[in-house]
């Protein structure tokens, strides 16, 4: 590979992360999805795992804010994915980095984007359980496997661009010879 295509690769790879601002916002709307899915399931099972006498009227109310914020969350996650589809996996794709997780975390994504569908629209009473179990036990799952995917990236990243991406706004600093 020539010098110029060297350095147009070395470009690329260090852009398949997203931006400080996309990434925070990313994180943002994850952490309010994950705490609002264990908010419902909080609310869902309190009851159960600890005894507390809570009528039903108090527990369905809880249950009922913690969808809305989840289903805010999920609209905002859809929007992020959508996003990052077009920039952040198709870069990903392209020079052949870290397909493995990304393909797990966005398989992942769909299934929770269908069972979601499903419980809103689509099950009934007697299919609902177990459905609602695969959609919480994925959700709560994607959690360790986004932070995987994250650290694979970054690993990736350093080995792309041959380790120089740490210095990129911190350079190494000249020893005088005394």
């Amino acid at each position: 590979m020539s010098r110029t295509h060297e350095r147009a690769f070395h470009l690329l790879a260090e852009r398949v992360q997203l931006g400080t601002p996309a990434r925070r916002a990313l994180y943002a709307v994850l952490v309010a999805l994950v705490a609002s899915g264990l908010w419902w399931l909080g609310a869902h099972y309190a009851a159960m795992l600890f005894g507390s006498d809570v009528d039903d009227l108090h527990r369905l109310a809880r249950e009922a804010i913690a969808l809305k914020v989840h289903g805010a969350a999920a609209f905002a996650i859809l929007l992020a994915l959508g996003a990052m589809a077009a920039y952040h996996v198709r870069r990903g794709w392209a020079l052949n980095r870290n397909r493995a997780s990304g393909s797990i975390v966005l398989a992942c994504f769909a299934i929770l984007i269908l069972t979601g569908y499903a419980l809103y629209y689509l099950v009934g009473d007697d299919t609902r359980g177990g459905v609602s179990l695969a959609h919480w036990a994925l959700g709560l799952a994607l959690a360790p496997m986004l932070v995987v995917h994250i650290i694979l990236g970054r690993r990736s990243r350093g080995a792309a661009t041959g380790g120089r991406h740490a210095h990129r706004h911190h350079p190494p600093r000249v020893h005088d010879a005394a």
